[in-house]
């Protein structure tokens, strides 16, 4: 008896002294609903429809569970890490490519005085300080901003980046972040010597100014790529910045947005979320892809490429409803185009009216429902316009844990 008392004793001992150093929280978030989206792209008598009816998921936020904590370590600084996966509620499959934990790996330090220095894979400054500025954020998929008329101009994530954020110095804040490769290989057949290098790298960063009503943030990312092998020589430079703001006049909140893309090149990054490669925007890639193996393009559709511009923008409010519902609306619009001799003068356009409502149904529970058009069209020199219709309605269920 004595002696299962003292192990019961040295055990909330030795936990209490574990709690005192360092906190882990198991977190997550569930999502779905049931919802029905359409998707139309055609060009002359020629088109792609996809209809999907029943079961969403991930609509007002990505399915994810994770892990993070923090340990003291004196004078108001801790070490930090956070690991944070996405997966696909339908099916139980991972998100982010299959990846452990696609949405979060990161490890560093924060400091009460002096910011956070974080390391790993991690999202990109613009997100950390002007995704929300919009009423749908980068969720509710077309309705927000990273699925709609933006891209990834918004919200990305970085490998093997280091990150740094300012604390709060009279509601400013500043943020640089730094991702990079420097892989060379070399070999041979016994004959001939072959040689590939990846030094691609981007750098990332902003500022915002929060203060009463009134937020504005801005962003500045860079990309770019120097891959070379025997097959040839890959390169180019996108520039991405953007500026948004909101203010609040109690009855409503109003939000503004406007950005650029200057520049695209099929990257690792570009590939697997670039400003072309996400939601509607993506929707138009088999209508504009070299097939010319001559091209220096091949293979590429014009969102991928030297050539390409954007110009996206948003406008939107949100209105409380009563001390737990809010109603939502947006605008967001694009105009796109690539100089490249090989896409034949292609222009586009985007359009996107979306309107939504969420209640709290308590502290972690919310219902929502969404009702979102987006309509756009590319214009050719010496072919037919091709045409977008897209519509997504839906009403979901979203939990925190």
């Amino acid at each position: 008896m004595k002696k299962t008392l003292l192990a019961a004793a040295l055990t909330l001992g030795f936990t209490g002294v574990a709690s005192a150093e360092t906190s882990v929280v198991l977190y997550g978030i569930v999502d779905a609903g049931i919802g029905y989206q359409q998707t139309k792209v055609s060009q002359g008598d020629a088109y792609t429809k996809t209809r999907d009816i029943g079961l969403i998921d991930g609509v007002r936020n990505g399915n994810r569970w994770g892990m993070k904590g923090s340990e003291d370590l004196g004078n108001g600084t801790s070490a930090i890490f956070q690991l944070e996966s996405g997966f696909n509620l339908g099916n139980g499959r991972s998100a982010q490519g299959g990846r452990l934990f696609g949405r979060y790996a990161y490890v560093g330090l924060a400091g009460e005085n002096w910011g956070k220095l974080t390391l790993g894979r991690q999202t990109h400054v613009a997100s950390d300080l002007l995704s929300s500025l919009n009423p749908f954020g980068v969720s509710y998929l077309q309705a927000g901003t990273l699925s709609g008329a933006f891209g990834a101009s918004v919200y990305a994530r970085m490998d093997n980046s280091i990150k740094y954020m300012s604390p709060d110095f009279g509601g400013f804040k500043v943020g640089i972040g730094y991702a990079g490769k420097n892989n060379k290989t070399t070999s041979s057949d016994g004959f001939d010597d072959f040689e590939s290098r990846d030094t691609s790298n981007w750098i990332t960063t902003g500022i915002s100014y929060d203060n009463g009503p009134i937020t504005v943030a801005a962003s500045y990312d860079r990309f770019r790529t120097d891959y070379r092998d025997s097959d040839g020589d890959l390169k180019g430079t996108t520039h991405m910045w953007n500026l948004f703001g909101s203010y609040d006049f109690e009855v409503v909140k109003a939000f503004l947005g406007y950005g650029q893309v200057r520049g695209s090149i099929a990257n690792d990054v570009i590939v697997e979320q670039g400003a072309g490669s996400t939601g509607l925007n993506a929707a138009f890639n088999d209508f504009t892809t070299v097939t010319n193996p001559n091209s220096v393009v091949y293979g590429r559709n014009y969102a991928e490429t030297n050539g390409y511009r954007q110009q996206a923008w948003m406008a939107g409010v949100t209105a409380p409803v009563g001390d737990s519902g809010k109603i939502m609306f947006s605008y967001q619009g694009s105009a796109t185009k690539n100089t490249g001799d090989a896409f034949d003068g292609v222009k586009g356009n985007l359009h996107i009216f979306s309107l939504g409502y969420e209640q709290k149904l308590s502290k972690r529970t919310n219902v929502y429902a969404i009702a979102s058009y987006g309509t756009g069209k590319l214009k050719f020199d010496n072919q037919e316009n091709v045409k977008l219709k897209s519509t997504l309605i839906g009403i979901g269920l979203n939990h925190h844990f």
